[in-house]
């Protein structure tokens, strides 16, 4: 039940609480210092409530008002309840939608201080009022003293019992979707066909047609957003722009690409998206294109070719030249379009997209809709280039401006870039020049630009321009027009109507959609199948060969390029081997095409991978360091990660990021790091960090051959490591450590490139009578946490070892995993070795000095297996 009974019995509490307040000057005067006029519209009983801040003293009036607000909040009386008892957690409320606000949010937050007297004197409001029984009746409190309570006996028994089961779900976050090993790959997702009229007459009634439903579709979302039911604070609409949408997305074929961006509503429909599919999404519902997953700013649709509304300024031409790199090995006649706008020229992301469009002669085009602002800012303001397409001349590609308003321009102009592309001519950046008139998002006021801009821009309404042009030619009259117009926003309304009666997504699919299906053969144990390389070291398969890390490495990709015609492999110089020389010779067999020599860009290397991956290819990823992925994250964190969830689980991300980490080179602070535990943070993503030679092959073809991004860490000085490999095809499953010592002392897990440190310790170690288990995780995410939990059962003592800082390394997240499912376990508090948390000089001296040393770790474990108290088992 509410907390007030009705509208009137709301009104009563908060007229007399105003009333209160105004008597009091250490809260009214702030009030009136903020100068602006707040609304609370409620729900539940409805009900509006307007405050004038702008005068002498406090005033309110209940209902309709022909004051124009700053700021709205909508909320329900009972929200409104828990904030002026004082007990609500407003940033929560806000995040959790509880309090939608419309307008300067700042200047309320600001007043939050100015409110709290308010508190107490709600309280007593209420009670002058007979309400006490709204307020919030005290809880029981324990007697001083007083034993466990059968709740805490209870608590303390699963505690217990948990401990004894040893609770082995490791880091990984989402579940990864097993299937069978012979199961067929998912089919693509069958493409809607755009069937536009051949006719010119016709074509251009489609496009007045297509614009007003973009038009009509966005006047609903203003509608949906000012009344508070789209569940963001963030949304983009391109109310003017329509022109350039159409008239590009109508010069495609079905199986064209098309990446865009947080204002991509437009693009969608007007390349066929669905829109009561698209409404739905919007409104965060499971019939939702994206299942309620992307939203506004991440909506897209598969059966249209596109391949992701995205939130990252200048992500969309990375991923649209990933996409046109696949079109170009695959040797097909389709193109990519990027949209994005004027603000996103700016972004190095592209930059290095187009270059590398150009170098590759990619069949792309990159469409920037020049609507004079970025973001707030106008564009004389943030770029000195007169016309943006001569950016294009630094590239060496095509580069043309055509008036973003006129759609049979833009029409015209797409088409002969869509030509150009087709044929074998490279990309274009075609520039569009409009105008959005509304706000960068809405609710947004917009003092940066004057109201005469804004109404000169509307008296170029695309739209209108449209109308009358064909009214004149005869094609059209303003019957058939009022027909489109009623059409349009018929299609809207059974479109909202469908998204509001659909059900939101259940809490069931919550972490499903994270990562793509991945075949059985790439989880299962050593012993299962007899070319799996079993989880103990050296290995039993035979025949067995002596070879280096780095000549494995070459083998397993090798192997996989000749297996799978849809992987290659790209990075800086990776046809002269590299800076370690471990991809040398691998042009020789495969050719530039399989293997790609790049630019320096490592946002275009690891971006252009992303987009390559969504349309069926395979990317192997070259990043020369591991410190260099700091770069180009964003493609891997914001996209990489995300894009599959996003989408809905519409699209598989099989991508490989290769980079050697590690120190003792001598190659100081930007060339030595140990990343690893950067992005096991991420969801989303797998990671591996193997250290040996036949670990690092065979976890690598694992890798090649999931539907999943991994990060796969290579160790520098590992690479010159020699060691056992069968020569039989093996791969190495995801998720399973190896025992690499056993021993009954004392459990070190190593990570990385540290484990030829931990064995030689344990070796010494060994003299001294303790006997270490040594536990190389291989895969970080997901983390084999049973094999790491079954050695401390039997150990009562675990460590571990990285070349990483010791700050929020790795080595601290497995601790925390086996303190709290094992803690009862223990015979001694756990310990981390690790480097030190400085960056790597240069003198050697001081690397050594900063990295963990065998010696140091031999002190550190022999003083931990001495010392202790007897297990608790």
């Amino acid at each position: 039940m509410p907390v007030f009974q009705n509208t009137e019995q709301l009104y009563e509490v908060f007229d007399a609480l105003f009333r209160r307040m105004s008597d009091r000057r250490e809260i009214v005067e702030p009030l009136l210092n903020a100068s602006f006029v707040l609304r609370f519209r409620y729900r539940d009983p409805d009900g509006l409530v307007t405050c004038d801040l702008r005068g002498e003293r406090l005033v309110w009036s209940f209902g309709e008002s022909e004051l124009a607000c700053d700021l709205e909040m909508i909320q329900s009386g009972d929200v409104a309840h828990q904030f002026w008892l004082g007990e609500l957690n407003v940033p929560l409320a806000i995040a959790g939608r509880k309090i939608v606000s419309r307008g300067e949010i700042a200047k309320a937050l600001s007043l939050l201080p100015a409110v709290k007297p308010a508190f107490p004197i709600y309280r007593q409001v209420l009670q002058e009022l007979g309400l006490s029984d709204l307020l919030p009746q005290p809880r029981a409190s324990r007697r001083p003293g007083a034993g466990p309570t059968l709740g805490d006996r209870l608590r303390g028994l699963f505690r217990r019992e948990s401990t004894r089961l040893l609770d082995t779900s490791g880091l990984g976050g989402a579940p990864i979707p097993i299937i069978g090993p012979h199961t067929p790959a998912p089919e693509a997702p069958l493409l809607r066909e755009l069937n536009l009229p051949t006719e010119p007459a016709a074509l251009h009634r489609e496009m007045l047609s297509r614009m007003l439903l973009v038009r009509s579709f966005e006047e609903a979302l203003s509608t949906l957003y000012a009344e508070g039911e789209v569940p963001t604070e963030a949304i983009h609409l391109s109310i003017g722009q329509e022109a350039t949408a159409v008239g590009a997305c109508f010069a495609l074929r079905a199986d064209d690409y098309l990446a865009t961006t947080h204002r991509g509503h437009g693009h969608l429909l007007a390349k066929g998206a669905p829109v009561d599919g698209m409404m739905a999404e919007i409104l965060g519902k499971a019939t939702g294109l994206c299942r309620g997953k992307g939203g506004s700013m991440h909506v897209t649709d598969a059966r249209v070719g596109a391949i992701g509304a995205n939130g990252i300024v200048g992500a969309s031409p990375l991923l649209a030249a990933g996409a046109a790199h696949t079109i170009k090995r695959e040797g097909d006649d389709r193109v990519a379009v990027a949209f994005f706008g004027d603000g996103a020229t700016n972004q190095g992301m592209f930059h290095e997209a187009l270059n590398f469009a150009a170098v590759f002669e990619l069949p792309v085009i990159f469409v920037c809709e020049n609507n004079l602002y970025g973001e707030f800012t106008p564009l004389h303001a943030h770029t000195r280039v007169e016309r943006l397409q001569d950016r294009a001349r630094a590239y060496g590609m095509a580069g043309a401006t055509v008036d973003g308003n006129d759609v049979r321009a833009v029409h015209r102009a797409m088409g002969e870039a869509v030509a150009r592309a087709r044929q074998g001519g490279g990309p274009t950046l075609l520039v569009c020049d409009t105008y959005r008139w509304h706000g960068h998002m809405e609710g947004e006021k917009v003092p940066y630009r004057s109201a005469e801009e804004i109404a000169s821009w509307k008296a170029r309404c695309p739209i209108a321009a449209l109308r009358d042009a064909l009214l004149e030619e005869g094609v059209l009259d303003a019957a058939g027009f009022e027909a489109l117009e009623r059409e349009a926003k018929e299609a809207v309304e059974a479109a909202l109507l469908f998204a509001r009666e659909s059900e939101a997504p259940s809490l069931e699919t919550l972490d499903q959609d994270v990562f793509a299906p991945e075949p059985a053969e790439l989880f299962l144990a050593g012993e299962v199948q007899p070319r799996y390389l079993p989880g103990s070291s050296p290995p039993r398969l035979a025949p067995v060969r002596e070879i280096s890390c780095a000549e494995a490495i070459r083998e397993a990709l090798a192997e996989e390029l000749r297996r799978d015609p849809t992987v290659y492999l790209l990075g800086e110089d990776v046809r002269g081997g590299g800076y370690f020389a471990v991809t040398a010779g691998l042009a020789g067999e495969f050719g530039s095409e399989r293997i790609v020599d790049t630019p320096i860009s490592e946002y275009a290397i690891v971006g252009s991978a992303v987009g390559a991956a969504m349309t069926g290819s395979r990317p192997v990823a070259e990043i020369l360091f591991s410190d260099f992925l700091t770069t180009c994250l964003d493609p891997i964190v914001n996209n990489a990660a995300k894009l599959r969830l996003m989408s809905g689980g519409q699209y598989q991300m099989p991508l490989v990021v290769r980079t050697p980490g590690g120190a003792g080179l001598g190659m100081a602070a930007q060339h030595s790091q140990s990343l690893e535990a950067l992005l096991c943070g991420v969801p989303g993503l797998i990671v591996m960090a193997p250290s040996t030679p036949a670990d690092s092959k065979g976890l690598l073809k694992t890798a090649i051959r999931s539907n999943n991004p991994v990060i796969f860490f290579e160790n520098k000085l590992a690479y010159a490591a020699v060691g056992p490999v069968p020569e039989e095809e093996y791969l190495i499953p995801i998720g399973k450590a190896a025992i690499k010592r056993a021993g009954s002392d004392l459990t070190l897990v190593a990570i990385g490139g540290a484990l030829n440190q931990a064995l030689e310790a344990a070796k010494e170690l060994a003299r001294r009578g303790i006997e270490l288990e040594v536990i190389d995780p291989r895969t970080l995410v997901p983390l084999d946490l049973k094999t790491i939990l079954e050695s401390v059962r039997k150990t009562g003592r675990i460590a571990t070892l990285e070349e990483a800082p010791k700050t929020h390394g790795f080595g601290a997240e497995i601790v925390a995993r086996v303190s709290e499912r094992a803690f009862d376990l223990l015979r001694a508090p756990p310990l981390r070795l690790a480097a030190k948390d400085l960056p790597i000089a240069y003198a050697p001296g001081l690397e050594r000095a900063t990295l963990p040393t065998v010696e140091g770790i031999v002190t550190s474990l022999e003083g931990m297996a001495v010392g202790g108290a007897p297990a608790r088992r």
